[in-house]
């Protein structure tokens, strides 16, 4: 089945992530610099250790991603390593705008609900969907308008 809206990126933008990566890489030389010119003290295994770690941490932000999916009948969200498919049907309530301002949901007086955010870093506009069950989700998108036209609305 072709998805009626789809969109893919990074969880981090990538200059925050090419900032972040330099410098794990710019402390790890600096750690090294210092063992060999300064302090011999440092023990080579916690340095290793400290290296493996930060390269871990720049794969990972490369690979972070975050994806939306509307189809026909459901909506699927990817975020970083979990996947949430909410059915069209469950959907009682579609609300769209800036992430703070639709997180408001004083006017329903719910009591027990679990609230989802699922968001990339930076991204202001989002979805805000309520659903069967007390549950209530929170998505980022760059086309928010696009996303809600295709969902059903509050009747």
């Amino acid at each position: 089945m072709e998805p009626s809206y789809q969109e893919s990126r990074m969880i981090l933008p990538k200059n925050l992530a090419i900032l972040l990566s330099a410098m794990l890489v710019i402390t790890w030389l600096a750690m090294l610099v210092t063992k060999f010119a300064y302090y011999d003290g440092m023990s080579m295994t916690a340095i290793l250790i400290c290296g493996v770690f930060f390269a871990i941490c720049v794969i990972a932000c490369f690979a972070a991603r975050y994806s939306v999916t509307v189809y026909e009948d459901r909506v699927e969200i990817f975020h970083v390593f979990r996947r949430v498919t909410i059915p069209k049907a469950e959907i009682i309530t579609t609300r769209v705008g800036e992430m703070n301002q639709i997180k408001n949901y004083s006017d329903w007086n719910l009591k027990g609900v679990k609230y989802r955010t699922y968001s990339v870093v930076g991204e202001e506009m989002a979805v805000g969907l309520k659903v069967t069950g007390k549950r209530v989700y929170y998505f980022s998108a760059h086309d928010p308008e696009a996303i809600a036209a295709l969902l059903p609305k509050e009747e």
